[in-house]
Formats: C-alpha cells, sequence, structure tokens
C-alpha cells in the first residue's frame, strides 16, 4: 500500500474542523495558497500535505483536487494520482482537468496510448482550461509531436491571473523534453518574478548546465541558499562539479 493512500480527511475526522486563531482564518483557500509556497519551494510533499488539509476543510474544492493530484505526480506516484483523480471525478464528472492529471500520470508513468487517451478526452470537454491544454503539450511533446507548442500557447491564453505559474509549468514540460533554449527565455522570467523560489532557481540551473552555460552553478547555488540540503538541487551542483573534474582532466592529458 502507497504512504499516500489515507491522505484525505484524516486529521479532519480526529480532529474536527480548524478553529481560527488569531486573524488568520485557515479555511480551504489559505491552504491552498500555502501549498502553492511549497510547490515553488520545491517542497511537493509539503505542498501535498497543504492541499489534503484544504480538501479536509473543504472538500468541494477543485484546486485542491486537482493541486494534490498534480502533487502525486510530482513524487513519482502515478498509481496513486490516478485512484486519487477517480475519486475527485465523482464530485467533478467528466471534468477537463482531471481526466488531463491522467494522461500526465500516463504519460510520466510510460503508458502513451492511455496518455492520449485521456487527453483526447479532456480537450473534448466544454470550458477547457490551461491545466489541460499544459497536459496535452506534455503528451504531445513525448510524441515528438510539431503541434506541443500551440497547446502551450493556448494554455497560457486562457491562463488569467495564473499565467505566470503556467508559464512556469511549460518551461519545466520544455526541461522534461530537452527543449532547453526554449525553458531558459521563460525561466529568465520566472527567476525576476519569483525570486525567493528555490525550484525556479533550480529549473534555471539545470537547464543553464545542459546548455553549456558556465552560470549554471549559481544558480543551483541560489536554489541551495533559498532551501538548504536539498537533495535535487545538490545532486544536480555535485553532477556539475563531477562534470568540471573530468573536464580539467581531458585538458591537461591533451596539453601535454
Amino acid at each position: 500500500m502507497s504512504r499516500f493512500s489515507s491522505l484525505e480527511f484524516d486529521d479532519a475526522q480526529q480532529h474536527g474542523p480548524q478553529k481560527p486563531t488569531g486573524e488568520s482564518i485557515r479555511d480551504g483557500g489559505y491552504f491552498c495558497r500555502e501549498a502553492q509556497i511549497a510547490f515553488l519551494h520545491g517542497d511537493f510533499e509539503l505542498a501535498l500535505r497543504n492541499f489534503s488539509r484544504a480538501l479536509e476543510s473543504n472538500a468541494a474544492l477543485l484546486d485542491a483536487w486537482a493541486g494534490q493530484i498534480r502533487m502525486l505526480i510530482e513524487l513519482g506516484e502515478y498509481p496513486e494520482a490516478m485512484v486519487w483523480a477517480d475519486k475527485a471525478l465523482e464530485s467533478f464528472p467528466d471534468h477537463p482537468e482531471l481526466i488531463a492529471a491522467k494522461a500526465v500520470a500516463c504519460v510520466r508513468d510510460a503508458k502513451p496510448e492511455k496518455a492520449i487517451g485521456f487527453s483526447d478526452f479532456s480537450i473534448s470537454r466544454e470550458n477547457v482550461g490551461p491545466w489541460a491544454w499544459l497536459a496535452r503539450a506534455e503528451v504531445l511533446m513525448q510524441r515528438k509531436s510539431r503541434i506541443a507548442e500551440e497547446c502551450l500557447h493556448k494554455a497560457l491564453i486562457g491562463a488569467g491571473s495564473s499565467a505566470d505559474l503556467v508559464r512556469l509549468e511549460a518551461a519545466r514540460i520544455f526541461v522534461r523534453y530537452g527543449r532547453y533554449a526554449s525553458a531558459k527565455e521563460i525561466l529568465d522570467q520566472s527567476v525576476r518574478i519569483w525570486p525567493k523560489s528555490a525550484l525556479c532557481w533550480y529549473e534555471l540551473g539545470r537547464c543553464l548546465a545542459r546548455l553549456g552555460f558556465p552560470n549554471a552553478k549559481v544558480s543551483l547555488q541560489q536554489a541551495l541558499y533559498i532551501r538548504p540540503h536539498w537533495a535535487l538541487a545538490k545532486a544536480e551542483l555535485d553532477r556539475l562539479k563531477r562534470i568540471g573534474l573530468v573536464t580539467k582532466v581531458w585538458r591537461r592529458i591533451f596539453a601535454r
């Protein structure tokens, strides 16, 4: 059984609904905002817990359901993401964003045919939002389709107040599929919008490293300054250091 098999409502059942302390009302919206902060920090488990707490407060919050599923996908818990997507669809039948999340879970779990099926269905619904188009872009990019970028454009057109977050996700899709130059253009903006986001600096560092920019280390060090001991950023920085050592050795060999 997965460690995420009983995410929802446990604390609420044991302790009852949370009461506000002071002037801070800790409702579903509050926990969704906290989840986004955790996500930008690169702490997907904390984001997941906050989305779960949002659902404890209000089980009718679509953003909390969708966010919880996305964080399970970020953590590589693809079967659990599918389970929770199905649970969410009981309350929001045929909702494009939830079906699209299943498409992303499938494409990352190496199930491309299922992924395209879910994606086809999601964009055939009414009121298709940016997350469904982001999912479509990822599914098509995995299939090396030229239409993928058109889907990213559609995601940005319909993003509204979430445009910056959607743009960041577009950059992360580009990075995942080796489109580093396209990703860099977006990530340069993202670190200006969220200068204290460890995730943005980490993604930019990865991107710069793959493009051969020497300032990749600076971006990764910034990510670690914001979030010390972050394993992903540390591993990427260590990888760059090893590459640097190998390069120095080869230079010495050829200089002889």
